[in-house]
């Protein structure tokens, strides 16, 4: 007992196998730590080669995602441009039914003035509201009638400056062929 506490230790191996022993200690230590250190890097390196390949399954499907993405917006600006040009002409519509223009205000006159019989052959209307009109009279009386409702300030509702007559003819049937030169306040 008293030789355990005192630490006593008797070693009968000769100096060199101990000298050897140690250093083979320490080529084990050197050597555990090496494979340690493969092993660490081989895991870091297959933890790297898994996480690349989740990071291209998530980009490829983020790229699924973004070309699908891209389709809609280019189905939605083509249906926003056709929006566009129809919400256009729309408002283009309601300007032109919310305010009478001067052509259609002029034939809506011309309609009412020319008496019954008259057959209009020609009528145009520009866009500040003159008019040339080709027409045929069966009577004088009607071309008269026709002559004064026109040049009447208050038949043609002061819509009428000038009647013009271009031109003037009577067939061999009695029919009367006009042409007036109609022009708008």
């Amino acid at each position: 007992m008293a030789s355990e506490k005192l630490g006593i230790s008797i070693n009968l191996l000769p100096p060199e196998f101990l000298a050897q022993e140690l250093k083979s200690a320490k080529f084990y230590k050197i050597q555990a730590i090496g494979v340690g250190i493969i092993l660490i890097m081989i895991f870091l390196a297959s933890m790297s080669v898994a996480l690349r390949i989740l990071q291209s399954a998530t980009l490829s499907k983020i790229q699924i995602k973004l070309s699908d993405a891209e389709k809609k917006v280019l189905a939605l600006s083509n249906r926003q441009a056709s929006l566009v040009l129809l919400k256009n002409r729309l408002s283009t519509i309601s300007q032109n039914m919310e305010e009478a223009s001067k052509q259609s205000s002029m034939y809506s006159l011309l309609d009412k003035l020319i008496p019954q019989g008259v057959s209009i052959t020609s009528l145009s209307i520009d866009k500040a509201g003159n008019a040339i009109v080709s027409a045929l009279v069966p009577t004088s009386d009607t071309l008269d009638n026709m002559i004064s409702a026109l040049t009447s300030n208050e038949s043609n509702q002061d819509k009428i400056s000038q009647v013009s007559i271009e031109s003037l003819s009577r067939g061999r049937d009695g029919i009367f062929r006009i042409s007036l030169k109609i022009s708008a306040n």
